[in-house]
């Protein structure tokens, strides 16, 4: 099948879906989701493709999507086989019909003309090549964080979403918890200059150790080839990525996230959530930190080598500095700063020059009271999305930019980058955002691309 097929046809559907959410945005701007007139009628249905049906797709994504009067996922796949069709036997029971399909290859609905989109939850390593073959497919995108582990990607994939006009939703989900979140108080907050000049972030997240009672080999993965699992596609699994032996943590839901074939590890897969509300706040979705130097930690040992320690100090041209680290790191330079017992997680800093506010150990404040501002008319306001799905959805219909478009996913990837080359070198970073590209040392330059099997060279 072509999996090039642009999808060009203006259908009824499609025509009607934009007609009735342009008027639902005209009356509310500054919402950026919510329900729309009719959207349950079956005329009104944007047809979803689940690609990746691991547990991020059972527990996030069915739960989600499967409420949604005007959507119908017709489609799944997995390189786990028993997983797509469960899956789509999940959706059918949920539906009472017999809508979805189970695949075996993603390709093949791609090729389909009733699928409108496609909700991308493979690993790491596919993320990239598959929004790209979607786009040029002429579906929309959402797209499970982060983007890629090739980053000479990036380019191309902002050049297609443009290109074929499509709508792309990056799965960073903290912009997208409506309009009393915390999270969208504090980047309010912050950006209204509540805690003064906006100097410092400080941010962390969970590294290799944060679950290491569910690897086989502990604590960092068995290297042990042993035979693939039968239900297994393991060659499409790997896909472009190098392809290494089997074992018992490789194809796994950690193996995705730790091992450098197929992630950068969670500097990534963890410190992307809070880097999506560092840029928001900082005003800088379309740039980033000009230099970077830090250092970092990666194992000799099993299969689990992407970083497992980091610290890594940013700088961006507005005069802001940034500390990026893993949670063990943190606790022992940010906890001692922050008024509550340290949890191991996720979470940022942002430290003005009249005060400072995080979302970490539960949302906290150097002034309490902070939570309870009330702003004034003059304030920048923020757009509101009140689920990321539902933004989503709303944005396919509408042809309006979703809350995290491609750019804002790209630029903040590009820090997970830097920042991994940085603690990996030891050397000092220097990136020019408007060009993208690594400044005066060509062999940190070369660490950006990865090569990648041709049999699945998809874009």
């Amino acid at each position: 099948m072509d999996i090039s097929m642009v999808h060009t046809a203006t259908s009824r559907r499609r025509f009607l879906q934009q007609a009735v959410t342009a008027g639902a945005l005209i009356a509310a701007p500054n919402i950026v989701t919510g329900r729309l007139l009719g959207a349950g009628a079956p005329s009104n249905r944007i047809h979803i493709g689940q690609i990746g049906c691991g547990s991020i797709a059972d527990y996030y994504h069915f739960s989600h999507l499967g409420k949604m009067e005007d959507v119908r996922v017709v489609a799944t796949c997995d390189a786990y086989r028993n997983r797509s069709r469960r899956m789509a036997e999940r959706y059918n029971g949920h539906y009472g019909d017999t809508v979805c399909t189970a695949h075996d290859d993603f390709r093949e609905i791609l090729a389909r003309k009733d699928v409108d989109a496609v909700v991308i939850a493979a690993h790491d390593h596919w993320h990239v090549p598959m929004a790209i073959a979607a786009a040029k497919a002429g579906k929309d995108v959402y797209c499970q964080k982060p983007l890629a582990v090739d980053f000479s990607l990036t380019g191309l994939l902002r050049k297609v979403m443009h290109e074929k006009q499509r709508v792309f939703q990056f799965g960073t989900q903290y912009r997208s918890t409506g309009p009393k979140s915390r999270y969208l108080q504090m980047v309010r907050l912050v950006r209204n200059g509540y805690i003064g000049k906006l100097k410092h972030i400080d941010l962390w997240c969970r590294d290799v150790s944060h679950d290491a009672a569910k690897y086989h080999v502990k604590p960092y993965g068995s290297s042990l080839e042993i035979s693939v699992p039968q239900d297994l596609d393991f060659d499409a699994w790997m896909g472009p990525a190098e392809m290494v032996p089997y074992t018992a943590d490789r194809a796994t839901q950690w193996g995705g996230f730790h091992c450098p074939e197929t992630s950068l590890g969670f500097i990534a897969g963890c410190g992307i959530h809070e880097l999506g509300i560092a840029q928001w706040a900082n005003k800088t979705d379309h740039t980033g930190p000009v230099r970077y130097a830090g250092t970092g930690f990666v194992p000799d040992e099993g299969i689990f080598r992407t970083l497992a320690r980091w610290d890594v100090n940013c700088e961006y041209a507005n005069g802001v500095t940034m500390r990026i680290m893993d949670c063990r790191t943190a606790k022992e330079f940010v906890g001692p700063t922050l008024p509550r017992s340290w949890k191991d997680g996720d979470g940022v800093v942002f430290r003005g020059t009249e005060g400072w506010i995080s979302d970490g150990l539960g949302f906290c404040a150097s002034n309490p009271s902070l939570w309870k501002e009330t702003f004034k008319s003059s304030d920048e306001e923020l757009p509101v999305s009140i689920e990321h799905h539902r933004n989503f959805i709303d944005c396919v219909k509408s042809r309006q930019e979703t809350i995290c478009p491609v750019e804002m996913g790209i630029r903040c990837d590009t820090i997970c980058h830097l920042s991994d080359i940085a603690a990996r070198t030891g050397r000092t970073i220097g990136w020019d955002p408007a060009k993208e590209e690594i400044t005066g040392d060509p062999q940190a330059a070369k660490m950006l691309t990865r090569p990648s099997r041709g049999k699945w060279r998809v874009w």
